[in-house]
C-alpha cells in the first residue's frame, strides 16, 4: 500500500526530523555523556583516567570500521531496520555498562556494543535518509540532519542525574530513552518511492525510459566497492576531506593546552572550546546552504581556505578577544565539513551509491583522523611548541583547497 503525494503531503520533512532525532540521540548520548561519566566510572571501577579515556577512542574506532558494513546494509535493507537495530544495540550497550563491576565490562557495553549501535543509528544512516528524500536543497537537508544539538544538551542532563543518583542511573535513563525511540523509528520511510512520492526537486522518469534520471540514480557500477577503490577521483576527494576533518581532533585535544601556554586562563580556554562546539552546529547549516548555492566542491575549497586563515591566526593570538573570532570561524568550518563532503558524494554517486561511498570513506579516512592528534602532541614534545604542528595543519588545509578548487574544477 503506497501513499500518493497529495495524501498527507510531502513526507521528506518528517523523515528529516527523524534523521535529526536519530543522529542526535546516537552521537549526543554517546559523545555528550562520556566526558561527564569518565570521572565517576574511573573512581568506582578503579581504573586510571588514561585507561578510562579509551572508552571514547574505541567508539570512534568502531564507527570508522563499521562504515563499509553500513554502506552495504543500507544499500540492501530499509534504513528503518538499520536504525532500529542501532537503537537496540546502543540501549543494550548502555544497560550492560550500567551493571558493570569492572572497567572491561563497561568498555564492552558502552564502547564495543554501544559503538556499533551508535554507528548504525547515527551519522551514516541519518545522512543517507536525508539524501534519499532531497535532490533540491540536499546540502541544507544533510546539514539539518547532522546538527549536533544533543552534544550540547546531554552533558548537563547526565551531570544532573549523576548528581542526584549515580552514573549507573544515567546510563539506564539513556537506555530507556533509546527504547522509547523505537516506535518513532518504525515511521521511517527509506525512499520517497516507497510512499508513492518523489524526492524534493526530483523529476519523474519519462514513460518507457531506461536510463537513470540525472541527480537520482547514477550507474550502480560507479559505486561498487571495487569501483570506488579503483577511482582516483574518490581517493582524492576522501583524502582531501580527511585533511580538513583532522583539524577537529587536533583542536579538541590541544586547544586548551595551547591557549593556556599563551597566557589564557584555563576557564577561558575551556570556554573557547565551547565556542568552537557551539558554532560547529551553525556550520552544518551555513555550509549546507552554501553548498546548495555554489556546489559542494567549491564549498569544501572555501572551507579549506577559511581554515588555513583561521589556524594561521592562532600563531598570533595571545588574548581571549583575539582567540574568539578565530574559534568562531574554525567552529563553523568544522561543522560544515561533513555536510559539504556528504553533499559532494551524494552529487557524485546518487542515492543508490551514496551510503556505500560515505561508509567506505569513514573507514579510509580513519588513519588520518586518528593520527592527527598524536602527531601534533609528538611535534610539541619534540620542539616545545605547537606552532610547527599548526603550520602543518595549515599546509593540509591549503592542499585540500587546491584539490577541490583547482584539480577537481578541471576534472568536473
Amino acid at each position: 500500500m503506497t501513499a500518493q503525494r497529495g495524501a498527507g503531503g510531502f513526507l521528506g520533512w518528517r523523515m528529516l526530523a527523524l534523521a535529526f532525532l536519530a543522529q542526535n540521540l546516537a552521537i549526543g548520548l554517546t559523545f555528550g555523556s562520556f566526558g561527564v561519566l569518565i570521572k565517576p566510572v574511573a573512581m568506582e571501577l578503579e581504573t586510571s583516567r588514561a585507561v578510562a579515556s579509551l572508552g571514547i577512542a574505541v567508539v570512534m574506532l568502531l564507527m570508522g570500521l563499521s562504515g563499509p558494513v553500513l554502506g552495504v546494509l543500507l544499500a540492501r535493507y530499509p534504513v528503518r531496520r538499520v536504525m532500529m537495530a542501532g537503537a537496540a544495540l546502543l540501549a543494550g550497550g548502555f544497560a550492560l555498562a550500567a551493571r558493570a563491576e569492572s572497567f572491561a565490562v563497561f568498555l564492552l557495553g558502552f564502547s564495543v556494543i554501544g559503538g556499533a549501535g551508535c554507528a548504525a543509528l547515527g551519522v551514516i544512516p541519518a545522512t543517507t535518509l536525508a539524501s534519499n528524500w532531497f535532490v533540491a536543497r540536499a546540502g541544507l537537508a544533510i546539514g539539518l540532519a547532522n546538527l549536533p544539538l544533543m552534544v550540547a544538551l546531554a552533558p548537563p542532563a547526565v551531570a544532573w542525574i549523576i548528581g542526584h543518583q549515580d552514573w549507573r542511573a544515567a546510563l539506564n535513563a539513556m537506555a530507556l530513552l533509546l527504547l522509547a525511540m523505537l516506535p518513532l523509528l518504525r515511521l521511517v520511510v527509506s525512499r520517497p518511492e516507497d510512499a508513492g512520492q518523489l524526492a524534493l526537486g526530483a523529476q519523474p522518469a519519462p514513460p518507457g525510459a531506461t536510463e537513470p534520471v540525472p541527480g537520482q540514480t547514477p550507474p550502480a557500477a560507479r559505486s561498487g566497492i571495487a569501483a570506488l577503490l579503483g577511482s582516483r577521483w574518490y581517493w582524492g576527494a576522501l583524502l582531501a576531506a580527511a585533511l580538513l576533518t583532522s583539524a577537529g581532533v587536533v583542536l579538541v585535544s590541544h586547544l586548551v593546552p595551547y591557549a593556556t601556554d599563551r597566557g589564557i586562563p584555563a576557564e577561558s580556554a575551556a570556554l573557547l572550546l565551547s565556542v568552537n562546539g557551539a558554532f560547529s552546529m551553525g556550520g552544518a547549516l551555513v555550509f549546507g546552504f552554501v553548498a546548495d548555492r555554489i556546489g559542494a566542491r567549491a564549498t569544501l575549497g572555501l572551507i579549506g581556505v577559511t581554515q588555513a586563515i583561521c589556524w594561521s591566526g592562532l600563531a598570533f593570538a595571545d588574548r581571549f578577544v583575539l582567540f574568539l573570532p578565530l574559534l568562531v570561524g574554525i567552529g563553523l568550518c568544522g561543522g560544515g565539513t561533513h555536510t559539504a563532503f556528504s553533499a559532494l558524494l551524494n552529487a557524485a554517486y546518487g542515492r543508490d551509491g551514496f551510503p556505500r561511498a560515505l561508509g567506505l570513506a569513514t573507514l579510509l579516512m580513519l588513519p588520518v583522523t586518528f593520527a592527527a592528534a598524536p602527531l601534533a602532541g609528538w611535534i610539541f614534545d619534540s620542539t616545545g611548541s605547537y606552532l610547527p604542528a599548526f603550520r602543518l595543519q595549515v599546509a593540509a588545509f591549503l592542499t585540500a583547497a587546491f584539490v577541490f578548487l583547482v584539480v577537481y574544477r578541471r576534472r568536473g
